[in-house]
C-alpha cells in the first residue's frame, strides 16, 4: 500500500504544476489512483492540451488480477486494451483518457 501512497504523492506533484480546476483535479487524481489500486501497472501519465488541460492519458500494463477487480471508472471517458509483444503477445497494454 506504500507504493500507492508514493504514487499518489508523485501524481499530485505532477498535476499541481498545471492550473487545474480543483474539482477536475480531485476527480482525475481519484480516477487514476483507483486504477492503480485495481491492479493497473501505470507506466505514464501524460497531460494533454495546449491552452488548458483538456484530457489526461494513462498508459500502463494490465496485471492478470486487473480484470477481477476492474470497475468502470466514472471519470474515465474511454479506454482501450491491446496486446503487446512481437510474435507471441507478452501481455496487454492499457490506454485510458480522463476528461
Amino acid at each position: 500500500m506504500d507504493n500507492v501512497k508514493d504514487f499518489e504523492r508523485l501524481l499530485m506533484q505532477k498535476l499541481n504544476q498545471y492550473d487545474l480546476d480543483k474539482t477536475f483535479l480531485k476527480r482525475t487524481s481519484s480516477a487514476i489512483v483507483s486504477l492503480k489500486r485495481q491492479g493497473l501497472v501505470i507506466d505514464q501519465v501524460s497531460i494533454k492540451g495546449k491552452v488548458h488541460v483538456d484530457r489526461i492519458l494513462i498508459n500502463g500494463i494490465i496485471d492478470p488480477e486487473f480484470w477481477k477487480h476492474f470497475n468502470q471508472i466514472d471519470n474515465l471517458s474511454r479506454f482501450k486494451v491491446f496486446p503487446y509483444g512481437i510474435i507471441n503477445p507478452e501481455g496487454f497494454r492499457f490506454e485510458g483518457y480522463v476528461r
